[in-house]
Parts: structure tokens; sequence; C-alpha cells
């Protein structure tokens, strides 16, 4: 397997409190994965213990993104040349955007991936996202009780 940062990609080589960001900024973006231990130029280091890494960035993601971001990551204990490393799967959230829990909604602490690194929201990114998932787009929206017929209709009126 090769490895290389791309625009859905990011490689970290440690885990470190930046790893916050890189989950954030593919969560309000189009989603990405994120491959723990496995440097820049794409040299697998491997880890000793990659249930316990996995746990750890679970923790900080629930501490410290809001609004609550964990069912939309994955975690999988990959074999890559006889070391394991962790790849973390982050798909789009719904309830866009997500940000640095501590600081609260501001646009240095809101981050969207662009091009191969993560970088602050700009304001007007920010109310994109709200307005995209604030629902005021009744065409789009999903309604749980999908009972439509003409018959029901009817009794409606």
């Amino acid at each position: 397997m090769i490895f290389q940062e791309r625009e859905t990609v990011e490689l970290k080589a440690i885990v470190v409190e930046d790893i916050i960001k890189e989950i954030i900024a593919f969560a309000n973006c189009e989603g990405g994965k994120l491959y723990i231990r496995v440097q820049d130029d794409g040299i697998v280091s491997g880890l000793d213990n990659p249930d316990e890494t996995s746990l750890q960035i679970s923790n900080m993601v629930r501490d410290a993104i809001k609004p609550d971001l964990t069912m939309f990551l994955h975690y999988e204990t990959v074999t890559v040349d006889g070391k394991k490393i962790v790849a973390v799967d982050i798909q789009q959230g719904t309830e866009r955007p997500y940000y640095i829990a501590k600081k609260g909604l501001r646009p240095e602490d809101v981050y969207v991936r662009q091009g191969y690194s993560s970088v602050p929201a700009t304001n007007t990114a920010i109310r994109r996202m709200i307005k995209e998932t604030d629902g005021d787009r009744f065409e789009e929206m999903r309604y749980l009780e999908q009972n439509l017929t003409f018959e029901s209709a009817k009794n409606i009126c």
C-alpha cells in the first residue's frame, strides 16, 4: 500500500492535538481518511498498541469537538509490511460546522480542507455550512414518516 497525502488523505507520524483540526476539516467538507503512524513521506512506522491509539483519538474527538462527531468516525487497524497502523475514516457530518469545543463557534476554530491542508474557514464558508445543514431547503429534507399516498394526503386535509 502506497501512502500519499491528498485532499482526502492525511498522514500523521504521531498522535498530537492537531489531529482534531484535521478531523474537523474532513467532517466539514467531503470527509477523508487519517492514517496514524505513517510519516508525511509515506513511510510506515507502525504501532505497538493500535487499540489504545484508537481509544485515545476517540476520546479526543468526544471531548474536543462540537457538535458530537463520534458517529461519523470509523476506526480500523491495518497491517502494512508487518506493521500496524490506525486508519480513521471520517465522513462528512450532518450538523456542520464542527468546531473546537473549548473555544466555541468562531471562524478561527472551524476548519475546512483546502488542498492538502486544513485551514480556518471563512465567515462565508461557515454561513454556507449553517444554511446547508439548517434545513431551510424543504424539498431536500427527509421526513421519517414515509406514508406518502394520495389517500393519506386527503385524510390530512
